[in-house]
């Protein structure tokens, strides 16, 4: 690019990007702060709404107790029961329908409802399909006030059936359907100008409505309701909030377009954008003036350093222009002087740095032989300590059928004329089989590195057994269960076996060294036959936070890493334990079918 573009294109940048993004920031925050005011407008309305219409069927509820207080209607006649309902059907033009029930729930007085237009007197006319309908939904009795689910009787206003009982305790109940017609006007309250209010049941059916209501469709209210959101914007076109009417289950959903806060956003934004193309054609012109007053003496200087890059280091530039083309040329004559000098020095330090490199590769090759030969010392060191706990544990083992066989033998010196000898013998011979079944196991684990590097045939689940019948003891000691599961499938691998068994024994002792008393090791063997691949998954619910045990135990976890990974195996989340409970994983690769 050239240097009048990068000089207009530097004072774009410098005066007029900032101010763009100064509007554009301006114009975010001013839409995010309408439209949260327009949401905690809408907010706010929803909850007066739902105070107000929930206040206004509170009052209806209360008139109905208060007419059930000044009667003993248990005990009076069925033309002083039939003569209650009919003041209070004319006392509430909003009950469509009034029954009386006894403490069972049966009908204590026929139901009162217009029949006919002619006997409505501003209620609704109720045929006998509604009725039969609001007998059917009708609320059992119960202490309190039981109110049913609303719905839409012939398709009009929506109706509430509520059940209120007595407050002289004498098992009376007075059962009414409201109608929530006079609940429009609350409704319409809320929804000024282009605005919604509806009252939805739990469902999302549409009970009353005002104002705009095909501004909010009910199919996308469902979702909003379910979430039991305050509010939400739907579609980025409206923003809908939500409140329940106290101790119903009745929401009062108001909207509003989200164009009513883009419409304030609009008269706030066009006056910042204005100045910002403003400033932008005044940053255009200064800067094509500003870019012709130094582009014609850098041109100038271009020529000669153009020289100096072909090798000719004595040229020099003529001293001209103002201060600064000045003395860049000055500066020019100084760098020219200073390159020979220079280039000097470069070759001589070129020199001792590769005579460094060359100390420094000798010094980390050593360095690498002697970690190499620490990590082979502190792997045979950890198989020998594996080892040396096994043992330990091999004789903890031997002591109980040793005693065995020395009591045995004791009781038939004891008693070798009073009873037979043969079941005692064959008791003795019982130990003895176990003691030499528990040293060929230690044999099989303590065979010498130089002796186990050729690969055989082996089956992990018998070796697993083994190595978990041998370490039992030592994890009994520390107090902690030990649990092998072989699987439904066996698996064979092709390893060598001593080292596959110091691998997977210094994994046990190394878990067993970071287990907290009362704890449980679970072993588990799994063989995925389609990925040829056995899994053991050792599996500890519980560790201890003793930082030298857990050294201890990142110790024998790497060196059995070391083992299984120079193997070839894949060795999954194996690490030192830290919390609560720990998992590792080992897949080996298993031999083909």
């Amino acid at each position: 690019m050239r240097l009048g573009s990068q000089i207009r294109l530097f004072v774009l940048l410098t005066a007029v990007v900032p101010l763009l993004v100064l509007a554009f920031m301006a114009s975010r925050v001013a839409r995010e702060e309408l439209t949260a005011a327009l949401t905690r407008e809408q907010v706010a309305n929803a909850g007066q709404l739902a105070a107000s219409m929930g206040r206004a069927l509170d009052e209806r509820e209360a008139l109905l107790a208060a007419q059930l207080g000044n009667f003993r209607l248990d005990v009076a006649p069925d033309e002083a029961r039939t003569a209650f309902l009919v003041s209070t059907w004319r006392l509430l033009p909003e009950a469509a329908i009034v029954v009386l029930l006894d403490a069972a729930g049966e009908e204590a007085a026929p139901p009162i409802h217009a029949a006919e237009p002619s006997e409505a007197q501003g209620h609704d006319v109720v045929d006998a399909e509604r009725l039969a309908h609001f007998r059917a939904i009708l609320p059992a009795p119960a202490p309190g006030v039981v109110r049913g689910r609303p719905y839409r009787p012939d398709g009009g206003d929506a109706a509430l059936p509520i059940t209120v009982p007595s407050p002289l305790g004498d098992g009376m109940a007075l059962a009414a359907e409201l109608s929530l017609r006079p609940l429009r006007g609350l409704l319409a309250q809320g929804a000024p100008d282009d605005r919604a209010a509806l009252l939805v049941d739990p469902g999302g059916e549409v009970l009353l409505a005002a104002g705009n209501s095909p501004l909010v469709d009910p199919e996308r209210l469902r979702p909003l309701l379910a979430s039991g959101a305050a509010d939400a914007r739907v579609d980025d076109e409206v923003v809908v909030a939500t409140a329940q009417l106290p101790g119903r289950d009745l929401v009062v959903v108001v909207a509003a377009p989200a164009a009513d806060a883009d419409a304030v956003l609009g008269r706030v934004l066009r006056p910042t954008w204005y100045v910002g193309l403003v400033s932008l054609l005044a940053a255009l012109a200064a800067g094509t003036m500003l870019g012709q007053s130094i582009t014609q003496p850098v041109q100038r200087l271009r020529a000669a350093a153009q020289t100096v890059g072909g090798g000719d280091l004595s040229k020099r530039v003529p001293i001209e222009g103002g201060a600064e083309i000045a003395d860049l040329g000055r500066s020019f004559n100084q760098m020219t002087a200073q390159l020979e000098a220079t280039n000097r020095e470069l070759e001589l330090k070129n020199q001792t740095i590769e005579a460094f490199n060359r100390e420094l590769q000798d010094r980390v090759d050593q360095r690498t032989r002697e970690l190499r030969e620490a990590q082979a010392r502190l792997v045979q060191t950890s198989q020998v300590a594996a080892v040396a706990e096994m043992s330990a544990g091999l004789a903890h083992e031997l002591n109980n059928p040793l005693a065995g066989i020395l009591g045995i033998v004791q009781l038939v010196k004891a008693q070798r004329a009073a009873a037979p000898e043969a079941g005692l013998l064959a008791a003795a011979e019982a130990e003895a089989l176990r003691c030499r079944e528990i040293v060929g196991q230690l044999l099989r684990f303590t065979t010498t590195p130089s002796a186990t590097t050729e690969r055989e045939w082996v089956e992990l689940g018998p070796l697993m057994t083994d190595l978990c019948g041998l370490s039992a003891s030592s994890f009994r000691q520390r107090e902690v269960a030990l649990h092998f599961d072989p699987g439904p499938l066996p698996a064979r691998l092709h390893a060598p076996p001593a080292e596959l068994g110091r691998a997977l024994s210094q994994i046990l002792a190394a878990v067993r060294t970071a287990a907290a008393p009362g704890g449980t090791l679970r072993v588990l063997m799994r063989v995925d036959p389609a990925a040829a691949r056995a899994e053991l998954r050792f599996e500890l619910d519980r560790t201890h936070d003793n930082q030298d045990d857990w050294r201890a135990a990142a110790v024998g976890l790497w060196a059995a890493r070391r083992v299984l990974v120079a193997e070839g195996w894949s060795v999954e989340e194996l690490a030192v334990p830290t919390g609560r409970a720990w998992r590792a994983t080992c897949a080996l690769p298993q031999a083909p079918a």
